[in-house]
């Protein structure tokens, strides 16, 4: 894939919210830093849920104005630390996809990078090794990854697979996640939803029972572009 319109944003967001809500209690249990409360797998589904919800029946094909009701969803359903963040992840996004119909392979790497400068200015103290490590990671390889290829799909899995890389250095970086044997959660959560993308990509519907986006709906989806095209 070439260019990415906002047909194609929706499935990724709601593919990745229904992948993250399949393993939300993966990622809760091992949530160990900065405290191991549980829920960081609950709030990031939340907060993803919230930005799906919201553009599942947004009748647009204009990447900019269903990347804003992703950020606005996100933004109103962040819950905790890991939502709040996520939200500023999205948040990103938007302002990379602000005023464009489509966004190609070097704007999808622009996308990485607002992302990761966003959300890091919203943490007053970041730390490493922890969900923002792994967007920033993200980031690095997608302009990395932009430079060699134009292909959107071949890009997104050199991403996931090089923040899959990282993500298990996390342990390395945090001694509570190396005390308890566990990758951050916030990073791996960031992972799952990422990995969704990728599925939406490849024309695959993630089934989960915390948010429902029928398989007809995202058929319908995928038909309509493909009539497009």
């Amino acid at each position: 894939m070439l260019t990415i319109d906002g047909a194609a944003l929706k499935r990724f967001i709601i593919n990745g919210a229904n992948k993250l809500a399949a393993n939300r209690e993966k990622v809760d249990s091992m949530n160990v830093f900065p405290v191991p409360d549980g829920d960081t797998g609950t709030n990031m589904s939340m907060t993803i849920t919230a930005a799906a919800r919201a553009v599942e029946n947004l009748d647009a094909d204009n990447i900019s104005e269903v990347a804003k009701a992703v950020s606005d969803g996100a933004l109103r359903g962040a819950r905790g630390n890991s939502g709040v963040i996520l939200s500023q992840i999205l948040r990103g996004w938007y302002k990379a996809m602000n005023g464009k119909t489509e966004i190609n392979a070097d704007e999808f790497a622009k996308a990485f990078e607002m992302a990761t400068a966003t959300a890091y200015k919203a943490v007053m103290k970041p730390k490493e090794g922890t969900m923002l490590t792994i967007i920033r990671a993200m980031s690095e390889k997608a302009v990395e990854s932009s430079y060699e290829n134009k292909d959107i799909s071949v890009m997104l899995k050199e991403i996931i697979e090089y923040a899959n890389e990282v993500l298990a250095k996390t342990p390395d970086m945090l001694p509570q996640l190396k005390e308890a044997g566990v990758v951050d959660s916030g990073g791996q959560g960031l992972v799952f939803i990422y990995e969704g993308f990728l599925s939406a990509l490849t024309g695959e519907y993630i089934a989960s029972e915390e948010f429902q986006a029928t398989p007809a709906t995202m058929t319908e989806m995928i038909n309509a572009e493909h009539h497009k095209s």
